[in-house]
């Protein structure tokens, strides 16, 4: 069964707790240990403090000669817990320390242009548990906590770093060219012909209404899209999202949480877990036969979908199966616009199609008839 208390915001406060208490790092470390505090707001890390994680990768191999040390006897410097032991033990304390350095070290702004931007946690895979947990429960003796501070083979790499950037800025370009045709799909109707808000509205109902569906209540979904997108473009400039994979499903063996392990991606709706967090997993990056779209768009629509669902509200709809573009997410009367506007992957693929980032064939396919 999956211990849902395991979220990222609750390793984030723990380390926003230990970084606090910035007078029980060593005295050296204490000036960027106060600009490590200035990075961890209560909403999450600002983007204008984030040359301190330089700072502090740099520092860690510095030592206290200045002569280049392994990762591991630069945290355990810092926390003023190094031993050239590895059979004594480590403290608790200072165990909570070094895991809020090292979660900071792993952890990548991406996208630094304006607002865009999107914080990637790519902890390394000796990890199987978020840092401080790990340290405290699986590192009993100081070799063992040398060893999960050394550890550099980070989960994501570099290039999927940036692929995973920039999915968030083009999900953004997304959301913004969907407000300026809801924009148009909501104007009066007037008098005579008016070609963008009819195309506007064609293009509402494409995705969210089946034939015959009445005019006031498009209108009430095209007023749940426009608010609905209106937030994640808002959440999405606050530069406060962060991704990462959620750490205590590595090399489970549960069954439950093997199933998450073995998805796209996933996160907590209507912000429920009180930061802008999306966990990437294992099927992510990997090319499915039956996807409607693959590469980067796909990415880009993973991404937009679980916003749907963290800053709207909207769910994974199982009406004959999972209402996923593979199945099928074309509107008709056994799949009624009522539960269209509730679906993620219509939001992700109606603000793909209004971005013009569809083909006819990817179109077609996602708006079959099941």
């Amino acid at each position: 069964m999956v211990d849902w208390t395991k979220k990222f915001k609750v390793e984030y406060d723990a380390a926003r707790t230990a970084i606090a208490k910035n007078g029980d790092y060593e005295a050296g470390w204490r000036t960027l240990v106060r600009k490590l505090e200035s990075l961890m707001g209560a909403e999450g890390f600002d983007a204008s403090q984030e040359v301190a994680l330089g700072e502090l990768r740099l520092k860690v191999t510095q030592g206290i000669s200045q002569t280049k040390i392994t990762e591991d006897k630069g945290i355990l410097q810092a926390v003023g817990a190094w031993t050239d032991s590895n059979t004594g033990t480590i403290n608790a304390e200072a165990k909570k320390r070094a895991a809020s350095l090292k979660l900071l070290r792993h952890i990548y702004l991406q996208n630094k242009s304006g607002n865009r931007k999107v914080w990637v946690f790519s902890l390394p895979t000796d990890f199987t548990d978020w840092p401080s947990r790990q340290l405290s429960t699986n590192a009993s003796t100081a070799g063992a906590v040398k060893q999960l501070l050394a550890s550099h083979n980070e989960h994501f790499s570099e290039q999927q770093r940036r692929y995973i950037g920039n999915s968030a800025q083009q999900a953004l370009a997304w959301c913004q060219k969907t407000g300026i045709v809801l924009t148009s799909a909501a104007a009066s109707a007037g008098v005579g012909p008016n070609p963008g808000r009819d195309n506007a509205r064609t293009l509402v109902r494409r995705w969210f209404a089946e034939a015959g569906l009445d005019d006031s209540t498009l209108n009430t979904y095209i007023a749940t899209l426009t608010q609905g997108f209106k937030k994640i473009i808002a959440m999405l400039n606050k530069g406060h999202f962060v991704v990462t994979d959620w750490v205590p499903f590595r090399g489970t063996t549960d069954a439950d949480e093997a199933d998450f392990l073995a998805s796209e991606a996933f996160t907590f709706v209507s912000n429920a877990e009180g930061m802008d967090v999306v966990y990437i997993e294992s099927n992510f990056f990997t090319h499915n036969a039956g996807n409607v779209l693959n590469g980067q768009a796909n990415w880009t629509r993973i991404i937009l979908h679980e916003l749907t669902h963290l800053v709207c509200g909207t769910d994974d709809v199982n009406n004959g199966n999972r209402r996923y573009a593979w199945y099928g997410i074309g509107p008709h009367n056994g799949y009624r616009g009522s539960d269209c506007i509730k679906n993620a992957d219509n939001w992700a693929f109606f603000a793909a199609d209004c971005a013009v980032a569809l083909s006819d064939s990817e179109r077609n396919n996602a708006l079959k008839i099941i």
